[in-house]
């Protein structure tokens, strides 16, 4: 069964591809609850009076000290919405799906919840440096899912038949800078906790250098 499930589809009849681009209509529906779900979990790690405790009082002296929480949520959220992005990506260029790329897909975003639990135990425990690096393990691996995923879809023709050879290498180069940054991440959650937050920064230029390699892909 599972022979077939990762198996790709050869021969494809006019039957298979209604049901393939059925599948996918389910599957981006499942991807975009997943999703909401994991930017409502992002505002439930701010500080709340009653799960926290504190008072009107002590508000202001909270803001001032979980002032890395707060930075902590908006790098989540950022990152999430620019994974959601790589989402948008690919099923925007792809015409059906298939079981394998189904279960990459939700493998992908499986990974991003896996980021989330890994951040509440960042800030439960202040920032350990083991939590830290698997937050950045479980983004890379999220990414090189959708990386794969994309691979699966050229492969097994399941996208757009307008898509020319180009923008199917430049779609590779969109989905790469969030796990290329996260690899280069690790490192950093060893040397302190502020410089593995700062060093997402890291996305910027990785980003710019990927959006220069695909602008000189056109000019060839």
């Amino acid at each position: 069964m599972l022979r077939k499930l990762f198996a790709g589809n050869k021969e494809m009849t006019e039957a298979m591809k209604e049901r393939g681009f059925k599948q996918m209509i389910r599957v981006i529906t499942i991807i975009d609850v997943l999703y909401a779900l994991l930017i409502f979990q992002v505002f439930t790690l701010m500080p709340r009076p009653e799960v926290d405790g504190f008072t009107r009082e002590e508000l202001t002296e909270v803001l001032s000290q979980s002032y890395l929480n707060y930075l902590g949520v908006f790098v989540g959220l950022v990152l999430i919405l620019l994974y959601w992005g790589q989402s948008n990506v690919q099923y925007g260029n792809m015409d059906r799906t298939d079981g394998r790329h189904s279960v990459l897909s939700i493998l992908q975003v499986f990974f991003l919840m896996l980021y989330l639990y890994f951040v509440r135990l960042d800030l439960e425990f202040e920032s350990p440096v083991l939590t830290q690096q698997m937050q950045s393990i479980t983004l890379a691996l999220s990414g090189f899912f959708s990386v794969w995923g994309w691979h699966h879809a050229i492969k097994n023709e399941l996208i757009s038949k307008s898509l020319t050879s180009l923008e199917r290498d430049q779609v590779y180069l969109k989905l790469m800078p969030e796990p290329i940054t996260a690899i280069l991440t690790i490192p950093f959650a060893s040397i302190g906790p502020n410089y593995w937050t700062f060093s997402w920064l890291l996305l910027i230029p990785v980003s710019w250098i990927l959006k220069k390699i695909r602008e000189n892909m056109k000019t060839k």
